[in-house]
Formats: C-alpha cells, structure tokens, sequence
C-alpha cells in the first residue's frame, strides 16, 4: 500500500539527506528544509519568523531561511575535522 502523501516522513528519508545537502551548500534554505533539519512543522517555522525568533530573508513572496543560523543552531560543522588530533 502506498503512504499518503501528507503523512511526514522520518529523518532517515532522502528529503531529509538533501536538505542536509542544501543547507551544507547553498547560503539559504527553504521553509520545508527547516522545518524537516529542525523537527517542526512549516506553521512552526513561518511563526518563528513572524515573530523574530527566526531570522529570515524575504524576496517577493518567497521566504528563505539563512543556512548559516541553521548550521549553528544544530552545530552542524560545515568543514570536515581533519588532522587536529
């Protein structure tokens, strides 16, 4: 039987994985992305924003999330660790 489409997946889902690509490459990421690499919903999100707990970047209609603010907040290492031992 197929999953119906609005019932979220878990973190080990490939949506997941390539948000987790995008806010490692891309200097801003979309509601949806925050929402999965954080574990909120989208409503969750766009009321951080509102109310400024959320930083965010608006375009038109468009509303971007700083990949920076989301690597530091989960202290997600953008550059490897190599040889420091």
């Amino acid at each position: 039987m197929s999953e119906h489409p609005r019932i979220q997946r878990d973190a080990t889902d490939t949506g997941a994985g390539e948000a987790l690509r995008r806010l490692l490459v891309e200097p801003t990421i979309s509601i949806p992305d925050a929402a999965r690499l954080l574990g909120i919903g989208r409503s969750t999100v766009y009321a951080a924003v509102k109310s400024g707990e959320l930083p965010a970047i608006r375009v038109g209609h468009r509303v971007r999330i700083p990949s920076k603010w989301i690597r530091e907040a989960l202290r997600v290492d953008d550059e490897p660790d190599i040889g420091t031992r």
